[in-house]
């Protein structure tokens, strides 16, 4: 297990015990509460967007499935990794997951990354260049968990996938692209999206990787 190898440090932040971790790091001493009212007024500002809330239900459900998150969470808690109690951490987790939007909402939470950290439709720089390279760097190599590499041939673009059959992929100086198909490969990733920005890169030749 790479996780036990490497003494409970998840390796990236898009699989799961990383986005676990990620969030332990958000929550900075706070109460779930108060961390889950700072994500959802964020993602709510990247979107411009206030219409933007939790899906109650699918975080309830996530809750009663909980299982092999709270098994991650425990190992790396044991390794000192977290810093805060493991079922505060995965009521944020879950939650955070478990935010609903449509694509166009989410192609609009990912303007900042078109343009090193500005989101030139609002005029806000939400964060400097380096962090906005490292992020779609990230996208690039981690973001279709073990289809990564695939995806990165077929459509060139850095790009974050989840298992509700959403991929957010950013063009760097050109736009923000959602997807949303439910349909997933055996890997995890949405089948019909994946091809349907395969063709879309082809038609506008975005991709990083040219035509």
């Amino acid at each position: 297990m790479m996780l036990e190898h490497e003494s409970g440090r998840p390796r990236n932040p898009f699989i799961n015990a990383g986005a676990i971790a990620v969030v332990d790091a958000i929550m900075m001493g706070h109460e779930p509460k108060e961390t889950l009212g700072e994500i959802l007024q964020f993602v709510r500002f990247i979107a411009d967007d206030d219409s933007i809330s939790f899906d109650h239900k699918v975080a309830a459900s996530e809750m009663a499935h909980k299982d092999r998150n709270a098994s991650l969470a425990h190992f790396m808690k044991s390794f000192g990794r977290l810093k805060h109690e493991v079922d505060k951490v995965l009521g944020v987790y879950f939650h955070q997951c478990s935010i609903a939007m449509n694509c166009q909402q989410l192609a609009k939470a990912g303007l900042f990354l078109v343009s090193n950290g500005m989101n030139h439709h609002t005029g806000i720089r939400v964060i400097n260049t380096q962090r906005s390279r490292r992020i779609n760097s990230l996208m690039m190599l981690c973001g279709h968990y073990d289809g990564s590499g695939e995806f990165a041939y077929r459509v060139g673009l850095p790009g974050k996938s989840g298992v509700g059959g959403g991929i957010l992929t950013i063009a760097p100086g050109e736009g923000s692209i959602a997807v949303w198909s439910p349909g997933l490969d055996h890997i995890g990733n949405s089948r019909l999206g994946t091809k349907a920005l395969e063709m879309f890169v082809q038609e506008t030749g975005w991709s990083v990787f040219g035509d």
